[in-house]
């Protein structure tokens, strides 16, 4: 498989983790709410694979973008 910038974004998705307690300490002298940005953010993958999952769906076998397509939804799995 073709590693594309979609699919090392994603993978390195399922990959994070917790932050350290600097890194917390940090973002929230900030503002920042690093577990809730990260859940976010998970939350939007799992959405991401939704709405992909159904436009492969609907594309043409034919179509060039399908192989693409599966392979960011098999980097999703």
């Amino acid at each position: 498989m073709t590693t594309t910038p979609s699919t090392t974004i994603i993978t390195n998705l399922r990959n994070a983790t917790a932050a350290t307690a600097n890194t917390l300490k940090s973002a929230g002298a900030s503002g920042i709410d690093m577990p809730g940005m990260l859940a976010l953010v998970l939350s939007k993958a799992n959405e991401l694979k939704v709405c992909l999952t159904l436009i492969a769906r609907a594309t043409d076998t034919s179509d060039p973008n399908l192989a693409e397509l599966n392979n960011i939804l098999a980097s999703l799995s």
